[in-house]
C-alpha cells in the first residue's frame, strides 16, 4: 500500500473516531448511553429530588450511626474503652438530658456479620420506623485528615486542585437545563444553603460548577445572611432606571455576540460569553427567583435540643427553606444541600468537629438535626404536599470523616477519615434495600468501604443522572472498577443496594 493511500485511511478513520466521540459527548449531559440498561432505575423508582445535610465537622459515628455493642468495652483485650464506651458516661448524661431512655437499637447486620445499632443521639430515629426502614448506613474510608482537604472531597468526590472538581447540585442543574426541562423557568434547580462562618474549610465546594458551563453552577446562600441575599435580589441600587439598565446591558451583550460571530458561519465558542449570557438572563428574570424565593423564607428561628435552646437554629432555618424549594407547586428544586453546623459551634468550630466534649456536643447538635428534618418528612398516612415524601426524594446524611475511637484529651475525639458511617434515606431505597454497607471493625478501622466519590456517583445514578463524563466522574473514580458500567453497578450496590 502507497504511504499516501495509508495516511488518507488511517486519517479518515481516526477522523471518523472523532466524529464518533464528539458526537458522543455533544449528547445531553446525564444520558445514559446505550448498555447501561442494567443501572437504569424505571420510573416509579427513582427519585425526583436529592436533600443533602452535609454534618459539618465530621460526625461521631459511635453515638449516633454506628455503635456496636460488643467493641470497645472496658473488658476488651485489644481495644479497651473505645468507640462508644470511651465516653460511656458522659454519654449517657448527655441523652439523659435529651430525654431518650434507651441506650440503643438494632439496626442491621453489618460487611462482617456484626449487628449495629443505632446509637442513642440518634434517638428520635427510634420513633420513625419508616425513615429507619428506608435507611441505608454506608461505611465510607479516604485518607485526608484536614477539613480543608476532606471537605471538598466528601462534597465532589474528589481531591482538592482538580479543575473538574463540582459539587452534586451543579451536575445535577447541568443535567436538567441539557434535558430542556421548564426553558422559561427563572429559579435555579439547586440551591446550597451553607454559613459564612466556615468557608475557610471549603464548604462552598458544594456549589463549585468545576468544568461545567456557568449556568450549572447552584445558587449559594448563606443562611445566616440570607436577609442581604434578597435585598439584593430587589435591585434597589437601579431602582426605577431598571428597565434602562437592562437595555443598556443587552445592547453590550448584543455587541459582544456580533464579535464572536462569524458572517454566514455562526458564532464561535466562548465560555465566557455563555455566562455572561446567563447572568445577564438570571439578572432581566429576578423577579421569577424572588416569586420562589420569598423575603420570608430565611427569617430567624430558634430551636430548643436537650434542654438548649438558641435564638438563631441555623440547621432549622436551612431544613425549612429547602422543604419549601424541593416541593414548590411550579419550579420544583431538584437538589438543595444544607449545611449543618449545629445548634451551636463545637469546639472546633462546627456542629460537629468535637475535639472537647463529644458527648453534650454531638447529643444536642445531632438530636437538633433530626427533629428539624424528621418535621419536614410526612409521616405514615401523612399526605402534605409541603412535606418531603420518601417514596420521590433521597435524603443524603453526609459529613467529611467520623471522629477517632479513642478519646483526644479527656472528653473529645479527633478527626478520623479511616472508617466513618454517612446514610442514604428513602427514594430508591426502600424496605428491601435498607442495611448496612461494609463494616468497620473493633479497631475503628474500616475493614469494606466505599470511596467519596461512589457516594456521589450513587445520588446522580438514583436521580436517573449518568454520571461518567468530563465534567463529572471517571471509571478510575470507582476504586476496582474496569468499566463505566461496573463502576456503576459498584457505586449502586453500596448506596442503593440495588442496580435497577
Amino acid at each position: 500500500m502507497k504511504r499516501r493511500t495509508f495516511l488518507t485511511i488511517a486519517g479518515g478513520a481516526g477522523g471518523m473516531a472523532l466524529l464518533g466521540l464528539r458526537a458522543a459527548r455533544a449528547a445531553p449531559f446525564g444520558v445514559f448511553p446505550t448498555g447501561t440498561e442494567s443501572v437504569q432505575l424505571p420510573d416509579g423508582v427513582r427519585a425526583k429530588r436529592v436533600l443533602e445535610v452535609f454534618l459539618y465537622g465530621g460526625l461521631s459515628q459511635w453515638e449516633t450511626l454506628y455503635f456496636v455493642r460488643g467493641y470497645g468495652k472496658p473488658t476488651d483485650a485489644q481495644h479497651p474503652n473505645t468507640q462508644y464506651y470511651a465516653f460511656a458516661s458522659a454519654n449517657a448524661s448527655a441523652f439523659g438530658a435529651c430525654g431518650a431512655m434507651d441506650m440503643a437499637r438494632p439496626f442491621a447486620t453489618d460487611g462482617m456479620g456484626a449487628m449495629v445499632e443505632l446509637g442513642p443521639f440518634a434517638a428520635r430515629l427510634w420513633n420513625r420506623p419508616d425513615v429507619v426502614g428506608r435507611m441505608r448506613i454506608v461505611v465510607q474510608r479516604h485518607n485526608l485528615e484536614p477539613h480543608e482537604a476532606a471537605v471538598p472531597q466528601a462534597l465532589t468526590g474528589r481531591p482538592v486542585g482538580q479543575p473538574n472538581a463540582a459539587g452534586l447540585g451543579a451536575h445535577v442543574q447541568r443535567a436538567r437545563i441539557d434535558a430542556g426541562l421548564s426553558p422559561n423557568r427563572a429559579s435555579p434547580h439547586s440551591y446550597v444553603f451553607a454559613t459564612g462562618g466556615i468557608s475557610s474549610d471549603n464548604i462552598a465546594a458544594a456549589a463549585s460548577a468545576g468544568s461545567h458551563p456557568g449556568a450549572a453552577r447552584p445558587l449559594m446562600i448563606k443562611t445566616d445572611n440570607a436577609a442581604q441575599f434578597t435585598s439584593l435580589l430587589q435591585r434597589n441600587t437601579v431602582g426605577a432606571g431598571r428597565a434602562t439598565t437592562d437595555a443598556l446591558i443587552g445592547a453590550y451583550h448584543d455587541q459582544y455576540n456580533a464579535r464572536l460571530t462569524w458572517p454566514g458561519a455562526g458564532r464561535v465558542r466562548s465560555a465566557r460569553y455563555d455566562d455572561l449570557t446567563t447572568a445577564y438572563t438570571t439578572t432581566k428574570n429576578v423577579d421569577g427567583i424572588r416569586a420562589v424565593l420569598t423575603d420570608d423564607l430565611f427569617a430567624i428561628k430558634g430551636g430548643t435540643s436537650c434542654g438548649v435552646t438558641k435564638t438563631g437554629d441555623i440547621p432549622l432555618m436551612g431544613l425549612s427553606a429547602a422543604r419549601h424549594l424541593l416541593t414548590h407547586p411550579t419550579e420544583p428544586a431538584s437538589y438543595v444541600c444544607v449545611s449543618d453546623v449545629g445548634l451551636y459551634e463545637a469546639s472546633g468550630g462546627g456542629g460537629y468537629d468535637t475535639h472537647t466534649d463529644n458527648a453534650r456536643d454531638t447529643a444536642n447538635n445531632f438530636d437538633n438535626l433530626l427533629q428539624s428534618l424528621l418535621a419536614i418528612i410526612n409521616a405514615p398516612g401523612e399526605s402534605d404536599p409541603t412535606k418531603l415524601s420518601l417514596d420521590d426524594t433521597l435524603i443524603i446524611l453526609n459529613t467529611e470523616f467520623g471522629r477517632t475511637p479513642g478519646p483526644q484529651g479527656s472528653t473529645g475525639r479527633n478527626h478520623h477519615p479511616y472508617g466513618y458511617a454517612t446514610a442514604f434515606i428513602g427514594g430508591p431505597i426502600t424496605s428491601v434495600q435498607k442495611g448496612i454497607s461494609g463494616a468497620i471493625g473493633p479497631d475503628g478501622l474500616a475493614m469494606q468501604s466505599a470511596a467519596p466519590s461512589e457516594n456521589r456517583i450513587a445520588a446522580l445514578l438514583a436521580l436517573g443522572i449518568w454520571p461518567f463524563a468530563q465534567e463529572a466522574f471517571a471509571v478510575s473514580d470507582v476504586p476496582g472498577a474496569s468499566s463505566e458500567l461496573g463502576a456503576a453497578t459498584q457505586a449502586m450496590t453500596k448506596f442503593l443496594g440495588r442496580t435497577a
